[in-house]
């Protein structure tokens, strides 16, 4: 009896789980002879998550991030997200490699929508390279669709991978 009121209560738990943040996904692939040179990545956060991070960025509330805002949310906010890996996995034959290290980190507002964007400068075999982007706890959820890549007259594959506590959208060069 107490085993079926565990079940119970870890199942009531997970059904109350839900992402937080909703973030649209724009992932840019800068290809040369066939090599993945730099991936610049943008996220576009959604309307809630938006207007409370946008007031308490803006500080100047001029409907824009300005450098002193930007360094700000450099180094209070996205720097930290660097112990999730930012929410993504290279896979380079179907192995995780370790992220180099980003740069070009711009916070901006648009169509007043909080959005992030960054580079990954790492050379990356076009043809051996996967990108997964997930949030194993479950406060962010990533969605990306074939219209939101650009990948430099490539053929991309979105693919969605249920792993029962989290979602991966895994980015394949065809």
């Amino acid at each position: 009896m107490i085993k079926h009121i565990i079940l119970l209560l870890l199942f009531v738990s997970l059904v109350w789980s839900h992402p937080h943040t909703f973030i649209d996904l724009y992932p840019t692939l800068h290809v040369k002879n066939n090599t993945i040179i730099k991936t610049h990545i943008k996220w576009k956060m959604d309307d809630m998550t938006s207007s409370m991070l946008i007031m308490e960025f803006d500080l100047n509330a001029d409907g824009a991030i300005d450098k002193k805002e930007n360094t700000f949310v450099y180094k209070n906010y996205f720097l930290s997200l660097e112990q999730n890996n930012y929410y993504m996995d290279i896979l380079v034959e179907d192995q995780s490699i370790p992220l180099s290290s980003i740069s070009n980190f711009k916070a901006s507002i648009e169509d007043n929508r909080l959005c992030y964007s960054f580079d990954i400068i790492q050379n990356l075999d076009i043809k051996k390279t996967k990108f997964e982007f997930y949030d194993k706890d479950l406060f962010v959820a990533f969605m990306l669709k074939k219209e939101f890549v650009t990948a430099e007259n490539k053929k991309v594959k979105i693919i969605g991978i249920d792993k029962d506590f989290y979602y991966i959208n895994r980015l394949e060069i065809e």
